[in-house]
């Protein structure tokens, strides 16, 4: 017979397991999309430094003596670690009634929440990417028709957001835009978009523009140019219908960042567990983006 204080105890392993069975029942793309990190400290604090120009490398020639590179100073992106802890109980009479399934959905139900925060609190990043918040370092959201170019050059803007319907024709549009986005010392920034990020409603157009033979909504035999240019990911956490990403998966990772100051976790807290057990979900984490010359949304 179990005392008051071993049955806590006993159940102690298959919480544990069945709360990161929920936890890993949720798909997440998370690491797909954001620069996966740990941290040691209390935040993570970026600075960014402008692009040398290609003339600078034309100096020598003409002068004979060698330059040294100045970098302007760009913006800064703090990301602050938050805390996100949750309890539950467990009541005794669960075990004493032999009511496991009930325990069992409990524990999976708090590990399935503790996903879904973190996938809804990433998406959230692209649901309000063309809101007035959150704000990246040049205080201005993610995806916005006024980007400075840096924090001395703040009168030259460029935009990376478009009121277009994905289509063909305008994922052609939106591309050769980013082709030509431009980074501080007025150059080209290199921006070469591969991906296609649409919600679950946009999935069946993603995957026509993107992987049909032929050219999409043309009788005329053409080939669809399209296909092989772009990979395309469905996130269904993304909650507008008609709104769409294209993005350069290489610079994505060098801006989008998750920081994982301390890893979910579940335990126990021994107290009196007479009648009942409380269990303490607990996660640090802080996610944000350094840079928007990644990205480019469209929405009808």
């Amino acid at each position: 017979m179990l005392t008051s204080a071993q049955w806590a105890e006993a159940l102690a392993p298959g919480i544990r397991e069945w709360f990161y069975v929920g936890y890993n029942n949720r798909p997440s793309l998370i690491s797909q999309l954001f620069n996966v990190q740990g941290s040691n400290s209390a935040y993570e604090r970026f600075m960014s430094y402008g692009a040398v120009s290609p003339a600078a490398w034309d100096d020598y020639e003409q002068s004979g003596i060698m330059p040294k590179v100045s970098f302007d100073k760009g913006y800064e992106t703090t990301f602050t670690h938050k805390e996100y802890p949750v309890s539950m109980d467990i009541q005794r009479k669960f075990v004493d009634d032999n009511k496991y399934p009930q325990i069992i959905q409990i524990a999976q139900q708090l590990g399935d929440s503790a996903a879904l925060k973190r996938e809804t609190d990433a998406s959230g990043v692209f649901n309000n990417a063309d809101q007035a918040t959150p704000v990246g370092g040049d205080s201005v959201g993610l995806c916005n028709n006024s980007h400075p170019a840096s924090p001395t050059k703040s009168a030259v803007t460029q935009d990376n957001l478009d009121a277009l319907a994905l289509t063909s024709d305008n994922l052609e549009t939106v591309r050769q835009k980013m082709l030509t986005v431009k980074d501080d010392t007025n150059n080209t920034a290199g921006v070469m978009p591969n991906l296609l990020l649409v919600p679950s409603a946009l999935e069946n157009t993603a995957k026509i523009i993107t992987q049909s033979d032929g050219k999409v909504g043309s009788a005329d035999n053409d080939i669809n140019v399209m296909k092989g240019q772009f990979s395309y990911m469905v996130w269904p956490y993304l909650s507008s219908a008609t709104t769409w990403f294209l993005i350069d998966s290489i610079k994505m990772r060098q801006s989008l960042y998750w920081f994982n100051r301390t890893p979910l976790d579940v335990h126990r807290e021994v107290k009196d567990e007479t009648l009942f057990s409380t269990w303490i979900a607990y996660m640090r984490y802080s996610f944000g983006w350094t840079d928007w010359r990644w990205i480019s949304q469209g929405n009808a």
